[in-house]
Formats: C-alpha cells, sequence, structure tokens
C-alpha cells in the first residue's frame, strides 16, 4: 500500500501502480501523436505545475512537487516518511483526561518521529498562512485579552460553543485546505496522512489548532459577513464564538441564523454552553470581564489572587508544597490580561513582604522577570 487518498479512499497498491505506469506511456503517446495536441497537452501540465508552484511562492511555503522534496527539507528517508504517512495511525497513544463536566475528553499523542515531523509542517508550512481577522485562539501574539477586546462598551455578549472541534474536522477538509494552498494532489495526502488521525484532527497534535483555524475560514468569514451588518461584533477563540451589540434584541435575533451557518459548515453548537448576558449580569469573553470600556479577571477573581498572596505570607521560605509556583502562575496571567489588577497586586504583595520577611511571599517578589 502507499499513500491514502483522504477525499477519495483511494488507495495505492503496488499493482494499481504498475497499471498506471503502463499506462501512462500510451496514453501520453496518444496524446502527442497529433503534432496539433502536442504543444497543447504538455502545456496544460506545465502550466497547471507553475500555477501550483507560483501559489506556494505568494504564500512562502516549501515547493513540494514529490516525496524526494520532503525528504531534502527534513532530513527524513522516504521509507520513514511513508511509515509516517500510510502507518500514521501506528504512531499514537490514546488516553482520557476529564474535562471541567466530568466527561472524558480524548488525548492521541503522537509518537516523537511523528510529533517532529508535524512540527515541521507547523512552523514551515502552516504558521505561514493567515486566518481570518474574526480568529484570535492560538495564533502566534494573540490572547484571550485580543479576543475580549473588540466586545468592549457592548450592552449584551452571546457566547456559543462548537461541539468536539477538532474531532468534527475531517480529513478530506485538511486535504482541501493542502489543495487551496497550492500542492498537488499526491503531496497533499501525504500531509493529510502525517496531521491526522483515524480520519479527524488529533487532539494532541501540534498541528491540529492552526489546521482547525483554517478549515474554520469559510465559517468566520460567513458568521461576520451576516453579524457585521446588524452591528453586532465576532470573535472565534478555537470552538468559543463570542458576539456582541448595543441592541439586545439584536443579539438575540442572530441565534437561529447562526446556527444555521455553523451546521452548514459540517460544525455544531454544544446548547449546553450557549450564555448571554445583558447589562444586569456579567458579560464575560474567554473567561475575561466585560464592563463598559474596561476588560479584566473581574472583582471576584481578583479576591481568590490575593487571598493566594496572603497564604504565602503563612508559609515559611521553605516550604515546597507548589504554592509559590502556583501564585506566579497566577500574577503571570494577570500581567497579560489585566495591567491594572495586576500593579495592585504587585503593591499588596510588596506590603506583605515587609511586614512578613522570611515568609514565601518575600520570595515571590525574588522573581524579577514577572514583577518588574
Amino acid at each position: 500500500m502507499l499513500f491514502r487518498h483522504p477525499s477519495s479512499k483511494l488507495d495505492f497498491t503496488i499493482a494499481n501502480l504498475a497499471g498506471i505506469l503502463l499506462w501512462l506511456p500510451l496514453r501520453f503517446t496518444q496524446m502527442f501523436r497529433s503534432k496539433k495536441n502536442l504543444p497543447t497537452a504538455a502545456q496544460k501540465i506545465v502550466n497547471m505545475v507553475k500555477s501550483e508552484n507560483i501559489k506556494l511562492n505568494m504564500f512562502g511555503l516549501p515547493v513540494l512537487q514529490t516525496i524526494d522534496d520532503i525528504c531534502m527539507l527534513t532530513h527524513i528517508s522516504k521509507y520513514t516518511i511513508f511509515q509516517l504517512s500510510e502507518h500514521s495511525n501506528k504512531f499514537y497513544r490514546t488516553y482520557e483526561i476529564p474535562k471541567k463536566s466530568g466527561k472524558p475528553r480524548v488525548i492521541s499523542q503522537p509518537s516523537k518521529k511523528l510529533k517532529g515531523l508535524q512540527s515541521w509542517i507547523l512552523v514551515d508550512i502552516l504558521n505561514k498562512l493567515k486566518v481570518s481577522n474574526s480568529c484570535k485562539g492560538f495564533e502566534k501574539n494573540s490572547s484571550i485579552l485580543d479576543n475580549a477586546t473588540p466586545h468592549k462598551g457592548a450592552n449584551t455578549v452571546l457566547n456559543l460553543d462548537l461541539k468536539d472541534f477538532f474531532p468534527t474536522i475531517t480529513s478530506t477538509q485538511v486535504f482541501n485546505v493542502f489543495r487551496k494552498i497550492g500542492y498537488n494532489t499526491f503531496i497533499s495526502s501525504i500531509l493529510t496522512n502525517i496531521t491526522t488521525f483515524n480520519g479527524t484532527l488529533p487532539q494532541g497534535s501540534p498541528c491540529s489548532p492552526k489546521l482547525a483555524n483554517l478549515t474554520a475560514w469559510t465559517l468566520d468569514l460567513r458568521l461576520q459577513g451576516y453579524v457585521g451588518r446588524r452591528g453586532i461584533n465576532y470573535t472565534r477563540y478555537a470552538d468559543d464564538l463570542s458576539f456582541s451589540g448595543l441592541s439586545p434584541a439584536k443579539v438575540v435575533n442572530i441565534i437561529p441564523k447562526i446556527k444555521e451557518i455553523i451546521e452548514s459548515e459540517k460544525f455544531s453548537v454544544n446548547d449546553s454552553k450557549t450564555r448571554i448576558a445583558g447589562a444586569a449580569r456579567a458579560r464575560i469573553v474567554t473567561g475575561l470581564v466585560v464592563s463598559g470600556d474596561n476588560i479584566g479577571i473581574g472583582a471576584q477573581k481578583y479576591k481568590a489572587v490575593r487571598a493566594k498572596i496572603h497564604q504565602l505570607s503563612l508559609l515559611p521560605e521553605t516550604d515546597d508544597s507548589g504554592k509559590l509556583n502556583e501564585v506566579r502562575g497566577w500574577l503571570s496571567y494577570l500581567n497579560s490580561v489585566d495591567k491594572k489588577r495586576f500593579l495592585k497586586a504587585k503593591e499588596y504583595a510588596n506590603k506583605l513582604s515587609e511586614k512578613y520577611p522570611g515568609t514565601l511571599v518575600a520570595k515571590l517578589l525574588s522573581f524579577k522577570n514577572l514583577l518588574t
């Protein structure tokens, strides 16, 4: 068996390949027998290859026409690439971890060898591609703060969740991503085999978040086009979709059409996670509270962080329970999404450090990379 074609489930056996090799010379002889057909047929092939290469060059992507091209750029042997492509499902370890809801989340972890090749695809191909303007998750220099910022000043926020985001995206959709950016059918099939598991995007592959964002490009454009004309903002952070506007009625009225668009793009809404908040409730976007022109973690969560800092003042510097690293993590998060409350937390930690020297809180302030 050679390489699987995800869109047609076509498998090339050695016999198939031999048949093709016998057929090609005859076919090309027939095509080129007439002098009239010679330039036309040959030019079609040349133009097709040129067109693909031009598209790849426009995106700044490596030009891959054959398996030898992949070998040369990745420094991986043909045999290894064959194994990782044709038998990719054998190079995963699958296990479950609990979701917040208590339900299991299936993780498919690629082997070191497969993950290395996937990482090359991510860095050298996928990360050079631009996602939609509405997409904020899993992108370089983009954060949950960037996702929440467009919703500042809104009176109403609607949050929807896409059900089983990665497993919903099929090998065919991934194959289409590689074809659309300019790779031929053969190369697109190899890249698809390497980046998918059991016919879908695996949760655990470094390529899956980017491929999911690229697959959802049309979804983003359609949703933005529909709600934008109605004065409503839209952003997506992975599988979290947020909509906001000044008119509560307008935001509520878009729900049926939004669901219709989502389903037509082969995704589905997790109704149990649908949330709508008006002026009387906290308007939350990807965990951040949007209040007027202010965005942050909210008063309740800040009190919890402050309490964790105070706990450190009750523990000696020699304590190694892990509480120090936990608070450092919270402060790092605070520094990235809520500067105002981060400075307040830093000031509070300073006061406690002076009052309780020799405790973990003093050690917290010594972490200069975080607190300067």
